[in-house]
């Protein structure tokens, strides 16, 4: 039997996680991630994190818990995380358990090292849409909020100050 792990790695100073032998996705690799995570910053890395699921079809809340864990060491260095090939299952995981405006979802990696290298974004964008657009109104520019994965805005009583 495989054992579930975590891959690692550093893209133009981002930590990129890749979960190998995980269709379900193992509390373990997710908290070796988080040590990984802190050896990465303490080698000058950046404090963001790309998170990729490929393969992954199943995630438990242990799981969900560490990735809330990591993303609170994260923000505390000014980070975020990224996710990124996420199979529709697991998102549901993450939009049941009410985290999904925690973290940003996008569809691949590119996008996700794209998101991350960028300046942040709201907390709550999401899956399709990782930008906001911007509209000036009375000669004030304000910032739309970001869309959901099925095109409708994210109602602000489901945004949460999680951190």
């Amino acid at each position: 039997m495989l054992k579930p792990r975590v891959e690692v790695q550093s893209e133009n100073g981002i930590l990129v996680a890749e979960f190998w032998d995980c269709l379900r996705l193992d509390p373990g690799a997710v908290q070796d991630l988080r040590q990984r995570y802190d050896a990465h910053l303490k080698g000058g890395g950046r404090a963001e994190v790309v998170v990729d699921l490929i393969g992954v079809s199943f995630a438990g809340s242990a799981s969900l818990g560490h990735f809330v864990s990591l993303h609170r060491a994260a923000r505390a260095k000014m980070g975020r995380l990224v996710f990124c090939n996420v199979d529709p299952t697991v998102f549901e995981v993450f939009r049941v358990s009410k985290l999904d405006p925690l973290f940003s979802f996008v569809s691949d990696r590119a996008a996700a090292l794209t998101q991350a290298a960028g300046p942040e974004q709201t907390v709550g964008s999401s899956a399709a849409s990782s930008t906001s657009s911007t509209v000036v109104e009375g000669g004030k520019t304000v910032a739309e909020p970001p869309k959901s994965a099925g095109g409708n805005l994210l109602r602000s009583s489901r945004r949460r100050n999680l951190s």
